[in-house]
């Protein structure tokens, strides 16, 4: 193994876990210089052979974002595990945070510009299209789309998969 090949397999890994110290991140991981976890690195759990480009996490320290393997995003996703207290006025709703866990399940294609709620499961082999915000839970293997996010169709997948 050529040392260009070790550097492409293993820095991506090394930079975040440098960049996100506690972030638990499985093997073949890939990203974009600009993916960012801007809160909760100790709670955020990547799988195997994932490719989230530039996604912005922001996650919880008393909830987790788990991403199962074989997961991909578009540019510009967004997993939103923290928010606001809306029920508070002013610098109290500035100051009060809520945290909720994401998981995404195996095999999951998140596409460009979508957005992940906090308190949000996304089965396996699911779909989300392009733009879409996810506020409900996303059976398996299923194409959502919108906002907020509706099932469309079931995925029927090729034989040989």
């Amino acid at each position: 193994m050529y040392l260009h090949d070790v550097l492409k397999k293993y820095l991506p890994i090394l930079l975040i876990k440098i960049r996100y110290p506690g972030t638990q991140v499985g093997s073949h991981f890939q990203c974009s210089k600009n993916f960012t976890i801007f809160h909760g690195q100790k709670s955020v759990r990547i799988g195997n052979h994932c490719n989230l480009v530039d996604a912005l996490i922001n996650a919880g320290d008393s909830s987790t974002v788990s991403i199962g393997d074989y997961v991909f995003f578009g540019h510009g996703v967004k997993l939103l595990g923290r928010g606001h207290d809306l029920r508070y006025k002013n610098q109290k709703r500035q100051t009060t945070i809520t945290e909720k866990p994401i998981t995404i399940g195996n095999g999951v294609w998140i596409a460009t510009g979508s957005t992940i709620l906090g308190g949000i499961t996304i089965g396996d082999h699911a779909v989300i299209a392009a733009g879409s915000i996810v506020t409900k839970n996303v059976p398996p293997n299923t194409l959502v789309a919108g906002i907020p996010a509706k099932v469309v169709k079931k995925i029927e997948f090729k034989t040989n998969t």
